[in-house]
């Protein structure tokens, strides 16, 4: 009886430690380190949340971030060097770079926004009305939303390009550039246009937009980076996705890292946070926004195209299918990278 109930005891001992042996997790997978250029702005927020809450860490990565005060230079820089494996931009950098070369694609929105791009004009400078930029001097930076925003505004308020004459600044410098007077009017986004228009008070006149234009901010990668580490991708787009649910299940707290991070005051990111859709995406408008914006910018002269390319070959959906399939609605790709 006792030599029974001594091998019942041992088996009871034995059998948990058989299954956790079984159960035991291998060895931790190896951290992958991910080169990102953002732009540092409240655009790039998912990253910053990311970060912050050691979502990257989770997906076993370490993303080393370089920060840029443009999408235009972060994607230029990406694209002149071998360092950086993804960088944020919006539409128009994109574009502009579409016409030379076909190494790199949109992986993934980040955040859309029909309100962020604005032009701001000083009304001592006599001007009340879109009209009287006529003759002026405004700010922009070239080859970037701003830029392309400037050109739909024109249109729209039946002006031409040659009316008014432009300086290409990066979007910090045309903050300062307006408050000096060294230009009459810019064309940028937030939070650069409230910094403005705090500063100039009532000198400063925000000149109707809205709606006009819907700004994207993307992740997009090199295009050797996507084909040899996939599985890379996938993990940091998950990593992403989790932010952003962060971003629209805790808004204070989430504004609270990103004022922080970016060392901006949290009166001019309560200005400027609601106009932002945080969600990640692939959809139908994208490609209908870049066909639109290299249409412009053949027109003006300003790329050596002579066609439009196509810009289904400039987006990659599999590791946006792979993490948030719900995510992805354009009709007609197939990814071949």
């Amino acid at each position: 009886m006792k030599t029974g109930c001594k091998f019942k005891l041992a088996a009871l001992f034995l059998v948990p430690m058989v299954l956790a042996a079984g159960c035991s997790p291998g060895p931790p997978e190896k951290m992958e380190k991910i080169v990102l250029g953002a732009e540092t702005v409240p655009h790039s927020s998912p990253v910053w949340i990311a970060e912050n809450k050691g979502y990257f860490r989770e997906q076993n990565l370490v993303v080393e971030i370089e920060q840029f005060e443009s999408g235009r230079t972060a994607l230029r820089s990406m694209l002149s060097g071998e360092r950086i494996d993804m960088v944020t931009a919006a539409q128009t950098p994109v574009v502009f770079n579409s016409f030379t070369r076909d190494d790199f694609a949109i992986v993934g929105g980040m955040v859309y926004s029909e309100n962020d791009v604005k032009v701001l004009a000083r009304q001592d400078s006599g001007i009340s009305a879109p009209a009287d930029l006529k003759g002026k001097t405004v700010g922009m930076t070239a080859g970037s939303s701003g830029h392309f925003f400037l050109g739909l505004f024109t249109a729209y308020y039946q002006m031409r390009a040659s009316d008014f004459k432009t300086l290409d600044m990066e979007p910090t410098r045309l903050t300062q550039a307006l408050i000096e007077g060294q230009v009459d009017a810019i064309a940028t986004w937030e939070p650069h246009i409230h910094k403005a228009r705090k500063i100039l008070g009532n000198k400063a006149l925000l000149l109707s937009s809205g709606g006009m234009y819907r700004e994207d901010f993307y992740f997009v990668a090199r295009k050797d980076f996507i084909q040899n580490r996939p599985e890379t991708l996938k993990r940091f787009l998950m990593a992403i996705e989790k932010a952003e649910e962060f971003i629209r299940k805790n808004k204070e707290e989430a504004a609270d890292i990103v004022v922080k991070r970016l060392k901006m005051d949290r009166e001019t990111l309560n200005a400027t946070w609601d106009s932002f859709h945080f969600a990640l995406f692939l959809d139908q408008p994208i490609l209908t926004s870049l066909e639109d914006e290299a249409r412009w910018t053949m027109r003006n002269g300003l790329g050596d195209a002579r066609e439009i390319p196509n810009y289904l070959e400039y987006l990659h959906s599999d590791a946006l299918k792979a993490v948030k399939p719900e995510a992805v609605m354009i009709a007609g790709k197939r990814d071949n990278l």
